[in-house]
């Protein structure tokens, strides 16, 4: 079985916050201890233009993951 997940995180370069509390990444941790691996990754690093009224990070990645988990055995 396979299953599509996306990530998204925006950050400061200088945040301090613990990067696995994202809620994206949180849940992908999640499906990896249930037994799903990483079959596919297309990061992305999509610049922040500083010139927006509501400039608020200097980056955000992004991805779509593609998870594989194996079917169970009857």
């Amino acid at each position: 079985m396979q299953k599509v997940v996306y990530i998204s995180n925006s950050r400061d370069y200088t945040e301090q916050k613990d990067i696995n509390e994202n809620k994206y990444l949180t849940r992908i941790n999640k499906l990896l201890e249930e037994g799903w691996t990483v079959l596919q990754m297309n990061p992305y690093t999509v610049d922040v233009d500083p010139k927006l009224e509501n400039y608020l990070h200097k980056e955000t990645f992004v991805s779509f993951v593609i998870l594989e988990k194996p079917e169970a055995s009857q």
